[in-house]
């Protein structure tokens, strides 16, 4: 079987007449045929003609009240009634999804503060659920994560919502408001009691920067008091954090949820910033060329929900 086809030539011929056609071939009667597709008897005789002009062959002759195709239609219905039963059948599983046999890969793109625990969950729920289903984990940065789900690069990205309104092609679900928590050792840096901003203020501090730049909206504000925080290290990525903390008397400033759990898994502390900090929504943002997909969609609402319980666990510290 040839399965290559020519698009601009299929675009000459309705494919809506081969429809007709079908239900012609399968009633033998343009009347029985026009109540099959729900349309009037001279519809679906101007769809014959249309056809018999297109394929140059009359395909039906009368036979008192039955319509008897003729070879030429024979020969074409064995070649279209499969077609348009593949064009059925892969419809219909496009809207069906049997998780157990799917074999799909999913970018997936999340911050580093949440890959070292959310990833392991949403593992074990795959293997349970639909273990043919891969993940590609790809870096999540909002100031680039349209140019990687455009791109194809990522399928989802969960991260901090992107600034401004969204491209048509883009489509979001908020999921939660974050703010900042400290995240330190207790056995090397003290910061409690009334102190706690001077100290905050004096300790060496570790600044999460993607871009490099090694000051941000806090430091501007800091400047305004005439004040300055004393930034010793920058990084890229949080998967450095834990082990500079427990190294030296220093602090980190970061998204709440992921600290929480890098102290319960590090053994580090937890606690509120001693100046009021910009909150942020954290979102999923993906293509609409993925949006009626049933496995995305189903993989996202399993994000959803993983997400929601990691920001449940984390409640006490992020509110």
């Amino acid at each position: 079987m040839n399965d290559i086809f020519n698009e601009v030539e299929l675009r000459k011929l309705d494919l809506n007449l081969l429809l007709t056609f079908s239900a012609v071939m399968r009633e033998r009667s343009v009347s029985k045929a026009a109540e099959r597709l729900y349309l009037g008897p001279s519809a679906v005789s101007m769809a014959l003609n249309r056809l018999r002009d297109a394929v140059d062959d009359p395909l039906f002759v009368r036979a008192g009240t039955v319509m008897e195709p003729t070879s030429r239609a024979l020969v074409l219905w064995e070649q279209i009634e499969p077609a348009l039963g593949s064009i059925e059948a892969a419809v219909r599983s496009a809207r069906l999804l049997d998780l157990k046999t799917v074999k799909r890969d999913v970018r997936f793109a999340v911050p580093d503060d949440l890959e070292f625990v959310l990833l392991p969950r949403l593992l074990h729920r795959l293997a349970d659920a639909a273990p043919g289903l891969r993940l590609i984990v790809r870096p999540s940065d909002f100031r680039s994560l349209l140019d990687r789900i455009d791109s194809g690069d990522a399928d989802l990205a969960l991260s901090a919502s992107p600034e401004g309104s969204l491209d048509a092609r883009f489509r979001q679900r908020d999921l939660y408001q974050e703010r900042f928590a400290v995240l330190y050792d207790a056995d090397k840096l003290k910061l409690d009691g009334p102190s706690l901003l001077d100290d905050w203020l004096e300790a060496e501090q570790v600044l999460l920067t993607p871009s490099g730049v090694l000051s941000g909206a806090v430091d501007e504000a800091l400047s305004k008091a005439g004040q300055a925080r004393r930034i010793a290290l920058g990084l890229s990525h949080f998967a450095t954090v834990p082990f500079v903390l427990r190294s030296r008397p220093c602090l980190v400033n970061m998204p709440s949820v992921g600290a929480h759990f890098l102290a319960s898994e590090y053994g580090l502390t937890v606690c509120s910033p001693p100046l009021e900090m910009p909150t942020f929504p954290v979102s999923l943002t993906w293509h609409m060329r993925t949006d009626a997909d049933p496995l995305h969609v189903w993989f996202r609402d399993l994000v959803a929900e993983e997400v929601q319980k990691l920001r449940a666990e984390a409640e006490p510290i992020a509110s």
